[in-house]
């Protein structure tokens, strides 16, 4: 897992750094923002509900971010955008089988609405990696389910509204929902979901007057609509947990990884510079689909082996239909998807999933993805990489009669 989440960083890294390359160019807008945070942990797995529930946490959250100039088009098309690094610290009041976890994380945020020139509504989604957990071990620490591994995947989004009290000095409130969990990597990974209230505070070093959707110098270039036919490619492998019934075995969880394949295509409607969306199929060959494991004594040796026994390849398959959204950058976007598996082959796996990834723009119509599949908005199944090709296809205006 720990080479994974720097493998996550540096990608991550890349995608923010398309976009900021050519405001570093330039004396751009920098920041330091401190945020302070209370929440709650949802009682998604019995390791966090009941007699072990978490009333509250609290975080604290310390960022550097640079924003847009706005001296340009793209600036306004695409929201002013922001970004950074960020460092969080949680204290969930359980550091006996918790921990003291933090995170390094990228942030990237834009304006989704100017009220007045002072006040908006923005986004701003988290990703990077989370340490220091205290996490499951069948001695020392048996009742973690939620994390199996000391590194975790963290996810975040905060939604919030923005003053500006000055010159220098932002003010923004709002509401954040944050996930850690290392995407089934290492078992058990039932995951933390959380959310919170949070107050931020930002002093920028060298702004002049700021930017605002209200005041936009520059004329948009015109948008031609099109549809985008998006095939991808997935390549993931998960760990596997196993009914230990009978079997003589200690624990549910396989210390094996398994094959995890599949194809997809989305057509998404693109009417503007940022957002797309559309519905998606996927379907999916996952190798852990109906396997048994038991222990057994060999008969040479008399010593005693774990077996796993693979399910019928026909039980592997899986197909979904899902709904997807994309909000786009220049040089990468981040898209979800809700979906039902219709074809339904690993009955370990609820039928409703979600998928959460970031597209990076290898070539034009050339991508890469990196992201998350999870089950029931909380129980991940794996993390996975994706190559894809979009083909574009202008969309027809109709004739007016």
């Amino acid at each position: 897992m720990k080479k994974r989440a720097s493998t996550f960083l540096f990608i991550i890294l890349y995608c923010l750094s398309s976009y900021a390359g050519d405001s570093i160019k330039s004396k751009f807008p920098h920041y330091l923002a401190v945020n302070a945070a209370d929440g709650l942990v949802f009682p998604t797995n019995k390791f966090v509900s009941g007699d072990y529930r978490i009333p509250h946490y609290t975080a604290f959250t310390l960022k550097y971010g640079i924003t847009s100039k706005g001296d340009n088009w793209k600036d306004y098309a695409y929201g002013l955008p922001t970004m950074g690094i960020g460092l969080y610290v949680a204290n969930f009041y359980r550091n006996h089988d918790l921990g003291t976890p933090f995170s390094l994380f990228l942030f990237q945020g834009a304006t989704l609405h100017q009220f007045k020139p002072k006040l908006s509504l923005n986004y701003e989604w988290n990703l990077g990696a989370s340490f220091n957990w205290k996490h499951y071990d069948a001695f020392d620490n048996p009742d973690n389910i939620a994390l199996g591994s000391s590194v975790n995947v963290h996810v975040g989004g905060n939604l919030f509204l923005k003053w500006r009290l000055s010159k220098r000095w932002d003010l923004s409130t709002g509401l954040g929902f944050t996930h850690f969990s290392n995407g089934a990597s290492s078992l058990p990974n039932r995951g933390l979901n959380m959310a919170n209230a949070f107050v931020e505070l930002a002093y920028y070093f060298n702004r002049e007057e700021p930017a605002t959707l209200l005041s936009n110098p520059h004329p948009t270039l015109a948008f031609k609509k099109k549809i985008n036919h998006d095939f991808m490619l997935l390549i993931s492998s998960r760990e596997a947990t196993v009914d230990t019934t009978g079997t003589g075995l200690a624990s549910p969880y396989t210390d094996r990884r398994f094959k995890v394949l599949g194809l997809s295509y989305a057509y998404m409607i693109n009417s503007n510079y940022r957002y797309k969306w559309g519905p998606s199929i996927e379907a999916t060959y996952d190798e852990s689909s109906g396997i048994t494991s038991w222990r057994e004594e060999h008969p040479e040796t008399h010593k005693m082996h774990d077996r796993t026994k693979m399910g019928k390849v026909k039980d592997r398959f899986s197909v979904g239909l899902s709904l997807k959204g994309e909000m786009s950058m220049p040089g990468y976007s981040v898209f979800a998807n809700l979906g039902y598996d219709v074809i339904h082959g690993n009955k370990k796996d609820e039928r409703l999933y979600q998928i959460l990834g970031v597209k990076i723009f290898l070539q034009d119509n050339l991508f890469g993805t990196f992201g998350i599949r999870a089950t029931n908005f909380g129980s991940a199944q794996y993390l996975f990489w994706n190559l894809g090709y979009t083909f574009e296809q202008e969309k027809k205006r109709r004739k007016k009669l």
